[in-house]
């Protein structure tokens, strides 16, 4: 091997370590493991030139990140989220998965664009007449609003490759026949008729009422604020918005929203076509139209929105026509849509601000109040930051901000729904235990329901070596580290293991290595008591626990011996310098 192909394997190595380290080190671990890192990027696209860099950058972006684990049911732990990534990209390498850094950066893209669209998109219908006079019909704000279709019309395509979450069969969906076939069954439609252009009347020349009928057409764009409602609750649950901040803004958003959308489309209506007037001249009705001698300024346009704000207002309080009064039965018939809509809209507005008050109807809501509860009581006892955190990581991740109370609920039900129940929460790690594998169906029953969950924190010591034991482990999800009586770290075991089945077998043993949390991990634990009631009438599967357990002890004692060498040795080497 060359020297440059040495430097470079070093500084891959290099690389690794330290990213594995980081990795854990944000988790409060001081891992001492040299292959912990999930290096899928750079199994992907392996190199340092330029281009690589660049892939490897696209690739973290698609797969599913880190901070999934806050908001997800399915990718709790490290381990979880490395057996996604190397999923993804052996079967789907060109999918978005929906929990990546990618999905929630296009979704922020595409809140600034709706936001956009809702704001500058009414002023067409306002100042339709006054195209040539005013900021709304300008070429920087055409070229903006051909540059934001486009992004708009290219929110389709991502869509088509961006995987989603199967409640029903509790995984990610990423081959993308199926993302298309479910996209087009949900939210195509809606997307495509809110996203088509209108603007045709930039690149060609069309009459006033051509131009007229058209904006009939974008009235559909206001169905991207469905389209905003759904990226921000995504955006929301990313950063750990709280719901009653969420709500709350949402409700200002809505409002804000339709009376300035209702208002200047209102306008438009009522002037260009209810009062069937001639297209090819202004129609405003206020005093302050521009001549043909005078163009119109922007403070002049400004003036006019506020004095249709004040106007249509009355038609959507429900309190009177306005200045114009309705001159046909046409215009009638939409002062009482206009009326009956902005009531149920009232009314929709006073549930959401109910919900928010109430703050019991909704599990979130119980939640928030529990956590303020909790910090209030942290306060009172002054405890310090550092066990605060803990405390609060504790009940964010038993909840996932959602309240419940899991006796109360289970003392309602039957015993037969309980085992059901039971079985249908362990049912990855069933599929993930080998120990459980090829079990008789009585017998997994049995056990299932002696099994007790746990959680623990990161650096929580589960297992200490040298201290008697009596139950085994099992990690449902999380990693934990693998230290030997010496203390040396010996390897993590991630989702699906498990581990102090020794405990199981050999009555008053001995822990031989310890075992500490690396992040917070959900465990099951399995007493010695209960376990022997339930496999004695298997007497097969007792002995091929005991080979596992014996080959256990065997490698461990060896690790140790070895450590316990290494360290005399450099002892010995010290002492002779």
């Amino acid at each position: 091997m060359s020297r440059k192909s040495k430097f470079m394997n070093e500084i891959k190595i290099n690389e690794v370590k330290s990213d594995a380290h980081k990795m854990f080190a944000n988790y409060g671990h001081d891992c001492t493991l040299d292959d912990i890192s999930d290096n899928y990027d750079w199994n992907y696209a392996p190199g340092f030139s330029l281009l690589k860099k660049i892939q490897r950058w696209f690739v973290r972006l698609r797969v599913v990140s880190e901070s999934s684990k806050l908001y997800t049911h399915h990718l709790r732990s490290f381990g979880a989220i490395s057996a996604e990534r190397r999923r993804q990209l052996k079967y789907h390498p060109y999918t978005i998965h929906p929990f990546s850094t990618g999905r929630i950066v296009w979704a922020i893209i595409m809140m600034v664009i709706i936001l956009y669209q809702l704001t500058v998109t009414p002023f067409l219908f306002l100042l339709f007449d006054f195209k040539k006079e005013n900021f709304a019909y300008s070429g920087i704000l055409n070229a903006f609003r051909l540059y934001f279709d486009t992004l708009l019309l290219f929110n389709i395509p991502v869509n088509c490759l961006t995987g989603y979450y199967d409640e029903p069969m509790q995984k990610v969906v990423l081959d993308v026949k199926l993302i298309s076939i479910h996209y087009l069954k949900t939210n195509f439609l809606l997307d495509l008729v809110s996203s088509f252009p209108t603007y045709y009347d930039i690149f060609i020349h069309m009459s006033i009422s051509s131009k007229a009928s058209l904006l009939w057409f974008t009235i559909f764009r206001f169905l991207l604020v469905i389209q905003f409602s759904r990226y921000s609750r995504m955006v929301a649950n990313h950063f750990n918005i709280n719901h009653f901040t969420y709500m709350t803004t949402m409700v200002i958003f809505y409002t804000v929203i339709f009376w300035h959308v209702m208002c200047c489309v209102v306008v438009f209506i009522r002037n260009h076509i209810l009062l069937h007037a001639d297209l090819s001249k202004p129609l405003f009705s206020t005093k302050i139209v521009p001549n043909s001698a005078q163009a119109i300024t922007d403070n002049r346009v400004w003036v006019m929105y506020f004095g249709a704000l004040h106007h249509k207002s009355l038609l959507l309080y429900n309190s009177g026509y306005g200045k114009a009064e309705p001159v046909s039965e046409l215009e009638i018939v939409l002062i009482y849509c206009v009326w009956y809509g902005s009531s149920l809209f009232c009314i929709y507005i006073l549930a959401m601000i109910m919900e928010i008050n109430t703050g019991k109807t909704s599990s979130a809501h119980k939640y928030d109040s529990m956590e303020r509860q909790l910090k209030e009581y942290m306060r009172h006892k002054q405890l310090p930051a550092p066990m605060r955190t803990r405390i609060l990581t504790y009940y964010e991740f038993k909840f996932q901000k959602r309240y419940f109370r899991e006796s109360e609920i289970l003392a309602t039900i039957s015993e037969q729904l309980r085992q059901e129940m039971n079985m249908h929460a362990c049912k990855k790690l069933v599929e993930n235990v080998i120990f459980f594998r090829n079990l008789p169906l009585n017998l997994l029953v049995r056990i299932i329901s002696c099994l007790r969950i746990e959680v623990f924190l990161v650096n929580d010591v589960i297992i200490r070596a040298n201290t008697p034991g009596a139950s085994m482990y099992f990690i449902s999800t999380g990693t934990v580290a693998i230290y030997t009586k010496s203390g040396k770290e010996v390897c993590h075991l991630e989702d699906g293991a498990h581990f102090g089945e020794i405990a199981l077998l050999i009555k008053d043993t001995f822990r031989i290595a310890s075992v500490i949390a690396v992040e917070v991990s959900e465990i099951y634990r399995l007493d010695q008591k209960d376990f022997v009631k339930a496999i004695n009438p298997y007497p097969d599967l007792l002995a091929n626990i005991q080979h596992i357990a014996e080959e256990r002890m065997e490698v461990s004692s060896m690790l140790d011996e070895y450590n316990r060498r290494e360290i005399a040795s450099k002892r010995f080497n010290l002492l002779n310098q």
